[in-house]
């Protein structure tokens, strides 16, 4: 049924321990100072406003989003491309949904997914579209210092990793676009809140490391557990 909470025990156990994971995530980020690709979907959380879509890239900004997006009264829009789930044509389904729509739309995508599809932008510029992007850049194929195969270096980069050592920023002149490379979440805030604002395209780049990510991703992971062995130990 779709009773409320403490018409069930278990759905109440389950929500009880959803709430302990959220807050010890929300603890975590609130003191973060330094770039980290979660807290970027927390902040877009604060950011968007009323009837905006945010669509996730594929890879990890789709289970960022899924794992740091908190809970929000905001009425937003979610989108992103599942199919044969592989990066191509992501900014290019983007502009689609902003076409479609007269609210803002931010798009959260990861640099290889960026780069796969840049001709895509042009779509933007011909069409006179207005989107904020949101470009995650850890210089790579981040999802894939989480597996196995990161513990093997010396094939992991070339394999993997794929380091491409692009600027960006020529890509913004060349579709007309606005851009800036963020170092601060302050700068972060009043770049997404300006692209927002504007009509046209704005590239919101946010630089990260990606080993420091996995270490980020990690120390959140753990926070969590510890946040739902608390809750354990207070049903025993």
């Amino acid at each position: 049924g779709q009773g409320g909470e403490g018409d069930n025990p278990w759905l109440t156990t389950w929500q009880q321990a959803d709430r302990a994971a959220r807050g010890a995530i929300a603890q975590r980020l609130a003191g973060m100072d330094e770039l980290f690709e979660g807290k970027v979907f927390a902040e877009l959380a604060a950011l968007l406003p009323e009837g905006s879509t945010l669509f996730a890239g594929n890879s990890m900004p789709v289970r960022d989003l899924d794992t740091f997006f908190p809970r929000s009264r905001q009425a937003i829009r979610f989108l992103a491309n599942r199919g044969a789930n592989g990066i191509d044509g992501v900014i290019s389904s983007a502009l689609g949904a902003a076409a479609a729509s007269d609210r803002p739309l931010v798009l959260a995508i990861g640099d290889i997914s960026f780069y796969h599809d840049m001709n895509g932008l042009l779509a933007a510029k011909l069409h006179d579209l207005s989107a904020t992007v949101v470009l995650l850049n850890n210089d790579g194929g981040g999802i894939f210092s989480f597996l196995p195969q990161a513990a093997y270096p010396e094939h992991f980069e070339a394999l993997f990793g794929t380091p491409h050592g692009l600027d960006f920023r020529p890509v913004a002149d060349l579709y007309g676009a606005t851009y800036t490379r963020i170092a601060t979440w302050d700068a972060f805030r009043e770049a997404v809140e300006q692209g927002v604002a504007a009509p046209g395209l704005s590239i919101v780049e946010v630089p990260t490391d990606r080993e420091r990510n996995v270490a980020l991703h990690r120390e959140m992971w753990r926070a969590v557990s510890a946040a739902l062995a608390g809750e354990v130990a207070a049903w025993a």
